[in-house]
């Protein structure tokens, strides 16, 4: 059951000028900290869009990414879609619920890079984690 008091958000959702991404299913929607939470029971979405404010180039930032990136984490799949530069990986973090370990993954465009965190409780749904990320497109 999604929360009555926030937005409920489905489709194509264009998150910044240039991103934008699809939901193949209803979610809440919130602003958390300047990063945008999409959400339903079980499964949450954090989104961060960093403009590219050093002017380097998506090598450059990729490099970056993943070089703070945490030694714990494993999947690590790297690959570029539509001159897109994409990292994604796995990472079990320590938490107060039951969550199954996070799926983590960036998204470097020329002018700016999502940072996206997926957190959900049933393993299965990593399969919907994987789709909402695969449909991030640079428009």
């Amino acid at each position: 059951m999604l929360h009555p008091n926030y937005p409920v958000v489905e489709g194509r959702l264009q998150m910044t000028e240039d991103w934008a991404l699809a939901l193949p299913e209803k979610f809440n929607r919130r602003l958390d900290n300047g990063d945008l939470v999409i959400w339903r029971p079980g499964f949450t979405i954090r989104i961060a869009v960093w403009n590219n404010d050093k002017d380097e180039s998506p090598r450059q930032r990729l490099s970056w990414i993943k070089e703070t990136m945490s030694t714990a984490a494993y999947d690590v799949e790297e690959h570029v879609q539509e001159n897109v530069l994409r990292l994604d990986y796995r990472l079990v973090e320590d938490a107060e619920d039951d969550r199954v370990p996070a799926f983590y993954c960036y998204a470097v465009g020329e002018h700016s890079h999502v940072q996206m965190a997926f957190y959900f409780d049933d393993e299965e749904d990593v399969t919907l984690a994987k789709e909402i990320w695969r449909s991030l497109v640079e428009d």
